[in-house]
C-alpha cells in the first residue's frame, strides 16, 4: 500500500485594509481569499493530480479549527478511464477542481482572523 498526504495550514489573519489573508508560510506574503484559491489549485494539480494513478482513492478533509471544530470530508477514486468517482461528485468526472472548490470555498468564507485553516489531500494507492 502506498500513501501521500499534501496539507496547506493557513492561519488566517486581517491585512491592513481589513482584508481576510491565509498566512501559509512565514517569509511570503500571506494571499488575500483569490489568491488562496489559486494555491489550493496549484497544489492540486503540480503534485496531487500528478500522483495519482488508476484505482487511487484520493480523501479530502478540510478543517476550521474554530470553537467548535468543523471538520468535513470527501473522498473520490480515479476510475480507468481517468474519471474521477465518489462522495457527492454527481457524475464522473475528469476535473476534481470545480468540485474542489464547492467543497472548500463555502467554509472558508466561515473563517476570521485568528482561526486555522487546513486541507489535506490523501492519496491511497492499494
Amino acid at each position: 500500500m502506498f500513501e501521500a498526504s499534501f496539507r496547506i495550514v493557513a492561519q488566517v489573519e486581517s491585512d491592513g485594509q481589513g482584508q481576510r489573508v491565509f498566512r501559509v508560510t512565514k517569509r511570503e506574503e500571506p494571499p488575500n481569499d483569490t489568491q488562496f484559491s489559486s494555491f489550493v489549485a496549484t497544489l492540486y494539480q503540480q503534485e496531487v493530480y500528478r500522483t495519482l494513478q488508476v484505482g487511487d482513492s484520493l480523501t479530502i478533509t478540510v478543517r476550521l479549527d474554530i470553537f467548535p471544530a468543523r471538520e468535513v470530508e470527501r473522498t473520490v477514486r480515479l476510475r480507468e478511464d481517468r474519471q474521477f468517482e465518489g462522495d457527492d461528485v454527481p457524475q464522473p468526472t475528469p476535473d476534481l477542481l470545480p468540485f474542489l472548490r464547492l467543497f472548500y470555498e463555502p467554509l472558508i468564507q466561515q473563517v476570521y482572523p485568528g482561526d486555522v485553516f487546513t486541507i489535506t489531500f490523501r492519496v491511497e494507492h492499494l
